[in-house]
């Protein structure tokens, strides 16, 4: 089961003009957590990325501001001999900021 943890560990919260905590943890397999600044419906910034391989090894990982209301924080990781791609949307519409697993 996947969980995301936005503030107290909820899906949607309210984006105004804020920055905000994210983290996400995959048991056994990876965890990433950034700080997310809003204003209005845009992201400004995203800043202290930080990303940990449970298993096996980070091999990258970055962002990509993708609109001005949507970051990506992409993740590759390899395990053994097999390549894995994951990672994190976040997303500010109508006031709220929705984090999801990718």
């Amino acid at each position: 089961m996947f969980t995301c943890g936005v503030i107290l560990f909820g899906g949607v919260v309210s984006a105004s003009a804020a920055s905000f905590r994210v983290s996400h943890d995959v048991p056994l397999s990876w965890s990433a957590s950034c700080t997310i600044v809003t204003s209005g419906d845009h992201i400004k910034n995203v800043k202290d990325v930080k990303t940990r391989a449970r298993m096996g090894k980070i091999t990258k990982a970055y962002v990509t501001h993708d609109a001005v209301n949507k970051v990506t924080l992409h993740i590759s990781r390899k395990l053994g001999i097999v390549n894995y791609k994951s990672g994190l949307v976040a997303k500010v519409s109508k006031g709220k900021l929705i984090v999801t697993v990718i």
